[in-house]
């Protein structure tokens, strides 16, 4: 069941249906890895820093005991319930749930190194909505003039609507009607211009 808790005017996702996910344990080697949203820093700094300040960044603590409390009242959730345990509402809190280099599943023992990526990886992160950026990272840095074609084949994502609504949808218990035009640029980041022209296969809206 995929539940979605609302932080004031941002809708963030509470009791999320675990998507379908391979184990890490056992990636596909042509699987892209999820890096955290640090290694999108050094290339767009404005843009997240500006996502730092949403609700998105900071979902993963509104599922830890006492925190969101009016939001949980209002969805009739346990206000001392450790949500951060619960398979089905970490899912829509972290970037890349289950998946190689992602956010490690719960209710199974962590290894160390999946215990020292977890934090980096706590929040909807840039790799929830573009993609894991295991293989466009070291790419994009090495090809400043990158073409979109060229990422798109190693996992790049434009966000859409039905990136969103996987995780905010109608079966969340405090569910209000979502429109993505209005959340873009003002819960996710600011919508910054293009520094070099990538041949898109999409209209970028005009940025600051």
């Amino acid at each position: 069941m995929r539940r979605i808790l609302l932080l004031g005017a941002t809708l963030v996702p509470l009791m999320a249906a675990i998507p379908d996910i391979e184990s890490s344990s056992c990636p596909r080697r042509d699987e892209p890895k999820y890096l955290g949203s640090k290694s999108c820093q050094k290339c767009h700094y404005k843009e997240y820093a500006s996502w730092q300040k949403t609700a998105m960044a900071k979902s993963f603590e509104a599922l830890k005991p006492g925190a969101a409390a009016e939001s949980k009242k209002k969805a009739h959730l346990d206000l001392a319930k450790d949500y951060t345990q619960d398979a089905a509402c970490v899912a829509c809190h972290v970037t890349g749930y289950g998946k190689p280099g992602g956010y490690p599943e719960v209710g199974r023992e962590w290894t160390v190194e999946e215990k020292a990526r977890a934090p980096a990886l706590e929040g909807v992160g840039c790799e929830s909505c573009h993609g894991p950026g295991g293989d466009t990272s070291p790419f994009k840095k090495d090809n400043k003039d990158y073409k979109w074609a060229d990422i798109a084949k190693m996992g790049a994502i434009h966000p859409d609507e039905k990136t969103c609504v996987s995780c905010h949808n109608k079966k969340s218990p405090s569910f209000r009607e979502f429109i993505f035009a209005d959340k873009i640029g003002k819960d996710t980041h600011d919508l910054l211009k293009l520094k070099r022209d990538h041949g898109c296969d999409h209209q970028h809206r005009e940025g600051k």
